[in-house]
């Protein structure tokens, strides 16, 4: 009987995958500057930085949450101290979500008016 090792799907694991999360605030902020530039409107490109914002933290709950219930996620192993740091992970992200939660209404009237051709 061949007993599976529980650690192989951890080694194949690449340890650039930490790097995602930076790389999408990149994107983040990236089209909010142009969206700024473009419209000519500095509060539509805070707006979609705010959203872009809002779903990284949504991913980071949901992240946070697997890890803590055990679960390997694309940030953690969810064994043993890593399901302390999802919980960490969980209560940061719902913070930056509670103090995005306000802004969300302008930005789904932002996506609308550009919809909806501004009328």
């Amino acid at each position: 009987m061949v007993i599976a090792d529980p650690d192989a799907d951890l080694r194949r694991r690449s340890p650039w995958r930490v790097l995602v999360p930076v790389l999408l605030f990149a994107v983040v902020v990236l089209a909010a500057t142009v969206v700024a530039a473009s419209s000519g409107d500095r509060q539509s490109g805070r707006l979609v930085f705010m959203a872009g914002l809002g779903l990284l933290a949504l991913w980071a709950i949901v992240d946070g949450l697997l890890r803590l219930f055990g679960r390997h996620t694309f940030l953690g192993t969810g064994r043993g101290l890593d399901r302390l740091f999802g919980v960490v992970q969980v209560v940061v992200a719902l913070g930056a979500v509670g103090a995005l939660l306000p802004n969300s209404e302008r930005f789904l009237g932002y996506l609308n008016g550009l919809v909806t051709g501004g009328a």
